[in-house]
């Protein structure tokens, strides 16, 4: 994929009397590279036993958040933890938090027209709580209605999907769950709060 990458840059670099549908095809070929590459490294670091630990997920979560904002203009703050902290996660845990976190990234660079993302991790209660929080544009969000979204799910019952399902859903299914405040005009908050557990 790299090397495709690679390529497609020196030939659209390379081109001065091409047809005008090439430089879309290499755009294209870009685009695509470039997705599978990100998409590899998130495989990679899911399976990584390496990474089963709560401070690599944490750095992980900050970088990719950094690296996924930065192109929208939207500024990035994280609060860690000062003291290091003896946790560990297993892979799918910790793939299902970042599919959650990717999901919140997303709906605020395409929805939430925010300026600001400010990512706070608390720990200390034998677990650990992901707060994600914009300064976008909010949005009328119903608790009751999303919460008969995920029973449904746990039925067995679909009620149609979006992102906000995807990410409680998610969360339900590795032993978490997911909190999510929104008001008009005063940006959202989203909560995942999940305990170590033993059986991990």
């Amino acid at each position: 994929m790299t090397r495709i990458l690679m390529q497609s840059k020196a030939a659209r670099s390379e081109m001065r009397d091409a047809s005008a549908r090439l430089p879309g095809r290499l755009q294209a070929i870009e685009t695509t590279a470039v997705e599978m590459i990100s998409v590899m490294d998130e495989i990679v670091w899911a399976v990584n036993p390496q990474n089963d630990t709560f401070d690599g997920l944490v750095t992980y979560l900050g970088r990719y958040a950094e690296e996924f904002l930065k192109p929208a203009g939207i500024r990035c703050r994280l609060d860690l933890p000062l003291e290091r902290v003896s946790f560990s996660i297993p892979a799918n845990v910790r793939h299902g938090v970042f599919l959650a976190f990717k999901e919140v990234l997303n709906n605020v660079a395409k929805h939430a027209a925010a300026d600001k993302v400010r990512i706070s991790v608390r720990t200390g209660f034998g677990g650990l709580e992901l707060l994600i929080e914009d300064d976008g544009r909010g949005f009328a969000y119903d608790a009751e209605e999303d919460a008969a979204a995920v029973h449904a799910y746990a039925e067995g019952r679909r009620m149609g999907g979006n992102g906000l399902k995807n990410m409680r859903n998610r969360l339900r299914e590795i032993g978490g769950e997911c909190v999510i405040e929104s008001v008009p005009g005063k940006g959202t908050r989203v909560l995942f709060r999940f305990a170590e557990r033993q059986s991990w």
